[in-house]
């Protein structure tokens, strides 16, 4: 199709875009799909076999024999007849003619000279038919614009679903994700798009969901979804749009390369979306970004580490680690492996010791913003670092500011309502948690943005209303199971603690067990039990955090204690200012050693 110049080819996709939404195309979402593919493969100059067919179209699994299904040759069997009534009823005057020729996948286009098409209705003349006729175009061809040539909607919103993985090694699953993050990130850097969140888009993993339905739960205009055959060396990845209020698949490309070529393939998905989308969204500025690593070794490394982080487990966050610093030594100036493993280093602080892993995730950081200066999600996690590590507000709410100003990912809104939450700026602290549900509907971050809101006015029927809602969207979220357990330890319903404790155990390092058990004990009134864990606790080789040996001893009533590990919490560099406001001080609020700790963390009175 190389003797096809631009403006051929433009007429073809106009006339592809009448065909499938005239009547015998609208009502059928695969026939469409179909006559989409092969033409936008002859245009592309690719091959067309039975077999890619059965698996692009048709969603056949690898395996897929069509010398024995004969799906492929029934369906384009029936396109052909509908292509045929087309042309010889309402399209008999279109300037473009599609046909299939009988034993062929690739269609053929004619181009008909406005003579041609005129000759094709001429008849006898006579006035008055003329005069009826002209006005009965005028409104059949008014009903006709309107019924079979709408104004096609404007692309504004996105979700990019996870690609399915159809490769014999599930092992892959870690790369279907990955050319699913990538995309998503590539996305979200065009102004002209809103583009809903990882976690969100997460939820409809391998379900089939219909894209009506995640359309309409998400808000969006349309839905990317794919999948990814990789065997040996060998790589196949096939996308798809979606128009998200009726189906109507709006394009669809496949891509074959060897591994090797991961970065190539992954520009080429990103370039060819931004072609399909130029009419639907309108200009892109610099809509593909420069590529954030060249090296593909490094890039895969990226992928599994990503793919590790994102289970949230301190074996898998621990493996993350190990595989942001193998991509680094790939590409030293992989800006996003280290914001990366500075992410990595921070959440395992929640499981393990933290005054080493805040040191390095520091380190990791400083080498991301010196990288990449205008990343919203580096200035994201500095925000993090002058909060929680520094008790810095002041910086910390410049920061929070400044990354979503560049752009940050929605969580940023809800990482700054926790802090604002914490600080008893509540009103506003609701006002970040509502951005950050309006840009992530289905996400988890919201849920605890707002749990932050209420937990810290003591609305704890509210609070644990919101961890609920995280845990219908992810029943594996060890902190929401955590938290649960402390709102009812604050409602005296021990057995319901007990419950939630044991479930997480089997994911939590010693010291966290541990300390489960002291919060039990203490819930139950069994005060020297639960002292005994307190002091197993802080005497491991990885021992508990200071802060929560602060809080075990404030349940059991010892205000020395509690205080002193406040204290030794403020001098290691633990979140005291985001902390100290817990339910679980209030009786030390009085205490003028507590007052004199809010002055040091710099909390409002």
């Amino acid at each position: 199709m190389d003797s096809l110049d631009s403006a051929q080819r433009a007429d073809i996709r106009a006339q592809l875009d009448r065909l499938l939404v005239s009547p015998g195309f609208a009502t059928s979402l695969r026939r469409g799909q179909l006559l989409r593919y092969l033409v936008e493969r002859v245009l592309a100059s690719e091959e067309i076999n039975e077999y890619s067919i059965g698996l692009d179209v048709f969603d056949k699994p690898p395996s897929f024999d069509p010398r024995i299904e004969s799906i492929v040759r029934t369906e384009t069997g029936r396109l052909r007849r509908k292509l045929k009534e087309y042309y010889t009823g309402q399209g008999r005057t279109d300037k473009v003619q599609i046909e299939i020729p009988l034993r062929s996948y690739k269609p053929v286009f004619t181009f008909r000279e406005p003579a041609a098409v005129a000759a094709t209705t001429r008849k006898p003349f006579h006035p008055a038919i003329l005069v009826s006729g002209l006005a009965l175009s005028l409104i059949a061809g008014a009903f006709v614009a309107r019924q079979w040539h709408p104004r096609p909607q404007p692309i504004r919103s996105l979700v990019v679903v996870p690609f399915r993985n159809l490769s014999p090694d599930k092992s892959e699953e870690y790369l279907s994700d990955g050319i699913t993050d990538e995309l998503t990130n590539e996305f979200a850097s065009w102004k002209e798009l809103r583009v809903a969140a990882r976690t969100s888009a997460y939820l409809y993993k391998g379900k089939g969901v219909d894209v009506r339905k995640i359309g309409q739960e998400l808000n969006v205009d349309a839905v990317m979804e794919g999948s990814l055959f990789r065997q040996d060396s060998h790589l196949r990845v096939t996308v798809q749009l979606n128009r998200a209020s009726d189906g109507y698949n709006l394009w669809s490309q496949s891509y074959d390369a060897r591994s090797p070529d991961l970065l190539t393939l992954q520009r080429e998905i990103a370039l060819a979306t931004a072609s399909a989308m130029r009419d639907l969204v309108g200009k892109i500025q610099n809509p593909i970004r420069r590529p954030s690593t060249n090296n593909p070794e490094a890039l895969d490394l990226y992928l599994q580490a990503s793919y590790q982080y994102a289970r949230l487990e301190p074996a898998s966050i621990e493996k993350s680690i190990n595989l942001f610093h193998q991509a680094i030594e790939k590409d030293p100036g992989y800006a996003r492996a280290y914001l990366g493993l500075a992410q990595a280093e921070l959440e395992l602080t929640n499981f393990q010791a933290p005054e080493k892993g805040r040191v390095r995730a520091r380190k990791a950081l400083l080498e991301a913003l010196r990288l990449d200066p205008d990343s919203g999600d580096v200035h994201g996690l500095l925000a993090d670092l002058a909060a929680y590590i520094d008790n810095d507000w002041p910086r910390a709410e410049r920061e929070f500011q400044l990354a979503i100003q560049k752009g940050a990912q929605p969580s940023t809104h809800a990482a700054y309502g926790w802090c604002l939450a914490r600080r008893c700026r509540f009103s506003e602290a609701q006002d970040q948690c509502t951005a950050a549900q309006n840009l992530e509907p289905l996400g988890v971050a919201p849920r605890f943005c707002q749990f932050y809101v209420y937990f810290f006015q003591r609305q704890y029927s509210q609070a644990r209303k919101k961890l609920l809602e995280a845990l219908d969207l992810n029943p594996n979220l060890i902190y929401a199971h955590s938290q649960l357990a402390l709102v009812a330890i604050l409602e005296k319903d021990c057995p319901e603690a007990a419950r939630r404790f044991e479930w997480s155990a089997p994911k939590l390092p010693e010291s966290a067990v541990t300390m489960s058990l002291a919060y039990e004990s203490a819930c139950r009134g069994e005060t020297e039990r639960a002292r005994r864990y307190l002091t197993k606790a802080a005497g491991l080789s990885t021992p508990a955090p200071n802060f929560e040996l602060a809080r075990g001893y404030a349940l059991i009533r010892d205000s020395d204690a509690a205080i002193t590990y406040l204290q030794k919490a403020a001098a290691t560099g633990e979140p005291v200012a985001l902390l100290l406001r817990e339910p679980f001080f209030d009786k030390l609020r009085s205490d003028a050693r507590y007052v004199a700790l809010e002055r040091v963390a710099r909390l409002e009175p």
